[in-house]
């Protein structure tokens, strides 16, 4: 998209800039490493301008927005091979990929597991048993996690909705009513369609529930739980395939709590279930 490096696009346009544009332009080129690993909301406060001035100035610097802003910048400080997985190089053979792909993903789900509340981990389990319907929504690779905890959830006789086209999100979160609960699965925390279906959820007075990685996003400040999940760091977050798996880990628990807060209704399905599909197999 840029001839010149992202840095130097940012001093070429530091004169067209307003005052707090310019607030953000000056953090980033005085603190650039630790802003790509930063969201927008966390870039926002730490150079103490909001989060549309920080869309303001991606788009001024003709990027579509922050996180193209995001992948532009990480040109200035990673090959190519990084912008796969930063502790990749391209020396690497089989065994050493390996080896770092596991030990990675193995991290991640330690520190997720140090980072959890159980409080409301409990909270959340006891919503979505006492629910009278109970709604996931997400978009790319947290939507495909959203369909993975439908199929356990359905195997333990709980029945969840998970639609993947966002005008059906929306239409079923204005459904909702009190006691109802909506879950919502965002990387980033900071996707437009998720937070517009968690408003609609908001405004049916349902019960919000969002699994995200840890910061500050507007996901987090709109729940009335938070679940959070580490990852690595990644200049590219919403593409982390290890928060994937640290989402899938923890709602891997709540199936589990839920089952066994209703282990003879959950025996029970286990048992209906495997037997309608056992015919399916050799």
């Amino acid at each position: 998209m840029q001839e010149i490096g992202c840095r130097e696009n940012i001093r070429a346009k530091l004169r067209f800039l307003t005052a707090t544009e310019r607030k953000a332009a000056d953090y980033i080129l005085s603190n650039y490493q630790k802003v790509l690993n930063c969201n927008i909301s966390e870039l926002a406060e730490c150079a103490e301008v909001s989060d549309a001035t920080v869309v303001r100035f991606c788009k001024k610097m003709g990027y579509k927005g922050y996180q193209d802003f995001k992948i532009n910048a990480a040109k200035d400080m990673l090959s190519k091979i990084q912008h796969l997985n930063p502790q990749l190089s391209e020396e690497d053979n089989t065994e050493t990929i390996c080896k770092k792909i596991f030990h990675s993903e193995i991290s991640v789900l330690k520190r997720t597991s140090t980072m959890l509340n159980i409080d409301d981990l409990e909270l959340a389990a006891d919503k979505i048993i006492r629910a009278g319907k109970v709604v996931f929504a997400g978009t790319g690779g947290s939507l495909l996690v959203g369909r993975d905890v439908q199929h356990k959830f359905m195997k333990v006789g709980v029945q969840i909705y998970v639609y993947e086209d966002i005008d059906m999100q929306l239409m079923s979160a204005s459904l909702l009513d009190e006691g109802d609960v909506a879950f919502f699965i965002s990387h980033s925390g900071t996707n437009k369609n998720v937070v517009d279906c968690m408003k609609t959820a908001r405004r049916s007075k349902a019960f919000i529930i969002s699994l995200v990685t840890k910061g500050k996003t507007p996901v987090s400040r709109m729940s009335d739980i938070t679940i959070y999940t580490d990852s690595e760091e990644n200049i590219f977050k919403s593409e982390s395939i290890s928060a994937r798996i640290a989402q899938l880990a923890v709602l891997d628990v709540i199936v589990s709590m839920i089952a066994l807060k209703k282990y003879e209704e959950s025996y029970q399905a286990i048992q209906k279930t495997r037997k309608a599909t056992s015919e399916n197999k050799f």
